[in-house]
C-alpha cells in the first residue's frame, strides 16, 4: 500500500505593503493647487490617473455618496478648505447680484457647502424678488406664509453683516419683512423697495432708529403711507445720503423738511412719477434747497412738473450746488424749466458731467452755453414726447458742440429743430482737430445731411451708437439705429455707395 502523503501547511498570506502614494493620498498635502490674485482665485485639480482613488462607496440604496469618484467632477469639492469655498462663493454671489438665490442652492450640495454657504460675510447683499410665484400671480395664503417663514429664518440666522438689501414687487408682507431687518440687521446701509404695496410708518421709523447705519432709502414704485417717509427723514435725515421716491400727496412736506436742514449730508436725491400718472404742480425751493444740502451730487426730477419759488429783492446771492455732476430734469408732460431756471440751479456747477432736459422745450442753446461747466461729459436735448406744437430752436447748436468738444462722451438731439447747415456746423467740431471722445449720438427726427454723417463717422474712432431714425435728408435703408463699431461701418459703407450713385440727389433723401 502507498503511504499517502501529508498535504503542506498553508501558507501564511503575505499582507501587502501600503505604497507611499497613498500615505501621501491620507495625509500628506492635498491634491489640488490653488493660484491667487488680488481679484479671484483660481483651483488647480489634477486628473486621476489609473491608480487613482478608490470607488464611490455605495449608499444602501445602491447610489453613490455626494462628491465621490463616480460622480460628475471627482471628490474635489468635499476637499476644499472652508475658507477657499467661502471665497468662491463670494464671488459667484457677486457675479449674480446677490446672495439669494445662489448660496440657497449652494447649501443643499453637501454639508461642506452648507457650511460654507451659513458664513454671514457672504450675505452682506441679498436681493429679493419672485421666488415663490410667477410675476403678477397672487401668492396663495400657504406661499406667503412660506415665503415670510424663509425670510424670518434668514434674517435671524444669516443677515447678522447685512449691508444691501433689495426687496422687488412684493405686494404683501413687507412690515413684517421690515421688522425682522430691524431685529436682525444691525450694519445695514442701502435699503431698496421697487413696486412693493403696504409700506407703513411704524416699522419704516423702527429701521430708522435700529439701524444706525443706514444712508441710503429707494421707494420708487411704492404705494407708500403718506407719513411714512416724514417720520423715517425725521429720525434719520441726520445721516442719509441717498433718498428715492415717487411723486406722492406729501412730497411738498418731505421738500419742507429737507429745506429746513433734515439731511445736511444728503449726495443723491431723486423723485420720479409714472408716465401715465397725473400730477399736481409742486413749488421747487431752489436756493432753500442749495443752502441745506450743499453736498448734494446727483439731483434727478423725473416727469415732475414743479416751477420755482419766486426769491424777494433783497434775498442773498444763492449758494448754488458746488458738488453738484449730475442734474436730471427730463420730462414727458409740460415743464416750466427756461433758460433762468436753469441757470439758477446750475450757477455755481462747475463739476457736473451729465445733463439731461429732454423734453424741456423752453432751454435753448444760448442758455446752456452761459452755464460754468467746462467738463460736460452727456448731454440728452431729446424731444421724445414734448408737444412738438410750441417753437423749437432753429439754429445753435454749434455752441453746444463746440463748447464741449473736448469732453463730450453723449449727445442726444432727437426731434430738434435745427436747420441742416446749422447741424452740419454743429458736427464739424467732432471731425476737426483731435480725436473726439464721442461714443453715443442720436440725430432721429433731424435734418442731418449724408455728407456730414459721412464725415462725422469717418471722424470719430470711438462711437459706438449712432441713431439715424426717421431722418428725411438720408437714403432709404440708412435710416435707423447703429450698435456697436461693426454696423456703424456698415451704415458708412452704405453712405459711401450712396454718394456714388449718380441718382441719389445731393441732399440724400430717396
Amino acid at each position: 500500500m502507498r503511504r499517502k502523503a501529508c498535504p503542506a501547511p498553508p501558507r501564511p498570506k503575505r499582507r501587502r505593503r501600503r505604497g507611499s502614494r497613498g500615505s501621501r493620498e491620507a495625509g500628506g498635502s492635498p491634491r489640488f493647487v490653488v493660484q491667487e490674485t488680488e481679484e479671484a482665485a483660481l483651483l488647480l485639480v489634477p486628473e486621476e490617473g489609473p491608480a487613482g482613488p478608490r470607488g464611490a462607496r455605495r449608499r444602501r440604496g445602491g447610489g453613490a455618496e455626494p462628491g465621490g469618484a463616480g460622480s460628475p467632477g471627482g471628490a474635489w469639492g468635499s476637499r476644499l478648505p472652508a475658507e477657499l469655498l467661502v471665497r468662491v462663493f463670494g464671488l459667484a454671489a457677486a457675479s449674480e447680484g446677490g446672495a439669494v438665490p445662489f448660496l440657497c442652492r449652494a447649501a443643499r450640495v453637501c454639508r461642506l457647502w452648507c457650511r460654507a454657504a451659513a458664513a454671514p460675510v457672504l450675505w452682506q447683499r441679498v436681493a429679493v424678488g419672485h421666488c415663490w410665484a410667477a410675476p403678477g400671480q397672487k401668492w396663495v395664503p400657504a406661499q406667503q406664509q412660506k415665503a415670510l417663514g424663509t425670510l424670518e429664518w434668514l434674517a435671524a440666522h444669516r443677515f447678522s453683516l447685512l449691508r444691501d438689501f433689495t426687496l422687488s414687487h412684493w405686494k404683501s408682507l413687507v412690515p413684517p419683512v421690515l421688522q425682522a431687518l430691524a431685529a436682525s440687521s444691525p450694519h445695514l446701509a442701502t435699503l431698496r423697495l421697487a413696486h412693493c404695496s403696504g409700506v407703513t410708518t411704524e416699522p419704516l421709523c423702527q429701521l430708522a432708529t435700529s439701524c444706525p447705519r443706514l444712508v441710503s432709502l429707494n421707494l420708487q414704485g411704492c404705494q407708500v403711507d403718506p407719513w411714512a417717509v416724514t417720520g423715517f427723514l425725521e429720525r434719520a435725515g441726520a445721516r442719509m445720503e441717498q433718498l428715492s421716491l415717487t411723486y406722492s400727496s406729501r412730497l411738498s412736506a418731505i421738500f419742507a423738511l429737507l429745506v429746513g436742514g433734515c439731511c445736511p449730508d444728503l449726495r443723491l436725491l431723486e423723485v420720479n412719477a409714472e408716465i401715465k400718472q397725473c400730477t399736481q404742480h409742486f413749488q421747487l425751493p431752489i436756493e432753500q434747497l442749495q443752502a441745506a444740502c450743499p453736498q448734494l451730487q446727483v439731483l434727478r426730477l423725473l416727469n415732475v412738473t414743479y416751477y420755482p419759488k419766486q426769491l424777494p429783492a433783497s434775498s442773498p446771492p444763492s449758494p448754488g450746488f458746488p458738488q453738484l455732476e449730475e442734474l436730471c430734469l427730463a420730462t414727458t408732460a409740460f415743464s416750466f424749466v427756461d433758460n433762468h431756471m436753469l441757470w439758477r440751479i446750475l450757477s455755481a456747477s462747475s463739476r457736473l458731467r451729465v445733463l439731461d432736459l429732454r423734453g424741456c422745450v423752453r432751454v435753448t442753446p444760448k442758455g446752456l452755453e452761459r452755464l460754468t461747466c467746462p467738463d460736460l461729459e452727456q448731454l440728452y436735448l431729446g424731444l421724445h414726447y414734448s408737444d412738438r406744437s410750441l417753437s423749437r430752436p432753429l439754429e445753435g447748436s454749434p455752441l453746444l458742440t463746440w463748447k464741449w468738444r473736448h469732453s463730450l462722451r453723449e449727445l442726444d438731439l432727437t426731434s430738434q429743430g435745427f436747420s441742416e447747415e446749422d447741424l452740419e456746423e454743429a458736427m464739424a467740431a467732432f471731425t476737426r482737430g483731435g480725436a473726439p471722445l464721442l461714443r453715443s449720438l442720436s440725430l432721429t427726427g433731424t435734418k442731418i445731411a449724408l455728407r456730414t454723417v459721412r464725415t462725422l463717422i469717418a471722424s470719430c474712432p470711438s462711437l459706438s451708437y449712432l441713431n439715424l431714425s426717421s431722418c428725411r435728408q438720408l437714403p432709404r435703408g440708412t435710416k435707423k439705429a447703429y450698435r456697436g463699431p461693426g454696423e456703424i461701418r456698415q451704415c458708412l459703407r452704405q453712405l459711401l455707395t450712396a454718394l456714388e450713385d449718380p441718382e441719389t440727389p445731393e441732399g440724400g433723401a430717396t
